[in-house]
């Protein structure tokens, strides 16, 4: 007669000590109540597992079973607590900071690890795990932001631009008049599109797309819309002496070519310009709100 074999649970099966359990495990150990290898079996929780947790400081109570946090919880969260206030600042952390960040902490605050110490940071894998049982943190694509501006985002600034705004709407009555109030910003555009896939033959090293520069030559143009969505024609600013007439063809009528000796930037001399001689022969009668 064939035997079935069955297996003995000598030790509680991995991932089947709750929440809970585990906490008053914690607290047991932590009060003086129970030693380590006590709580264990009276909680029917793995010993090695309970020990490992505690080694690492991971006694969050809504842990759960899955890759084991390097850190523990407490460490991360002050990582991610720290990841947002630069976010905050404008300082996002790139990968490679936020991984010095995982190894420095744990220097300070004596928790073991495996992280590289010759290169003084975590490793790859480190990050791929922190970043699945951290969901509230993601990569993005960050968007540059130069200084000065930074500077003016401040709430204060910011709060002071829009009291300003208001007074002036209001003592100049420019709330019933959206054909006077009018919008303007500087863009930089590139000429050259980046190459992008094309048929070749197979085997080929080196595929060269043709342009007109290898690096591309960048403009930049004065755009302004009024309230009502009235566009004037855009004042394009080009880098060089001698511009050429059919830059315009195709553009829209009255669009100004601009050439600047030095750069394509928008400076005081051509903004002033631009204002002179292109915005106030265009603007309406009476008076005007530029922003």
């Amino acid at each position: 007669m064939p035997h079935k074999y069955i297996r003995k649970q000598s030790t509680p099966e991995r991932g089947s000590c709750s929440p809970r359990a585990f906490s008053d495990a914690v607290d047991a150990v932590k009060n003086g109540d129970m030693g380590i290898n006590e709580a264990a079996k009276a909680f029917g929780i793995p010993k090695t597992t309970f020990k490992r947790r505690l080694k690492a400081n991971n006694t969050d109570k809504n842990d759960r079973s899955g890759p084991d946090c390097s850190l523990g919880s407490n460490a991360e969260l002050k990582i991610v607590n720290h990841i947002k206030k630069l976010q905050k600042a404008g300082f996002a952390p790139t990968r490679t900071e936020v991984k010095i960040m995982a190894f420095n902490l744990a220097q300070r605050m004596g928790i073991p690890n495996k992280f590289n110490q010759k290169e003084g940071k975590a490793g790859q894998k480190w990050l791929e795990l922190f970043l699945k049982r951290r969901p509230e943190i993601s990569i993005r694509k960050s968007e540059n932001t130069s200084i000065a501006r930074a500077l003016e985002m401040s709430r204060e600034t910011v709060g002071n631009y829009f009291s300003d705004l208001e007074r002036i709407m209001t003592e100049h009555n420019f709330y019933d008049k959206p054909g006077h109030i009018f919008n303007t910003d500087e863009t930089g555009l590139q000429l050259n599109t980046r190459a992008g896939q094309v048929l070749a033959e197979k085997g080929s090293k080196c595929v060269p797309s043709v342009s007109p520069g290898e690096k591309g030559e960048t403009i930049s143009v004065i755009a302004c819309c009024s309230a009502e969505g009235i566009f004037l024609p855009p004042y394009c600013i080009f880098k060089g002496k001698n511009g050429k007439g059919d830059w315009l063809e195709g553009m829209r009528p009255g669009s100004k070519i601009r050439m600047s000796e030095k750069s394509a930037y928008v400076n005081s001399d051509i903004f002033l310009e631009w204002l002179r001689t292109h915005f106030l022969p265009r603007k309406p009668p009476g008076k005007t709100l530029l922003i």
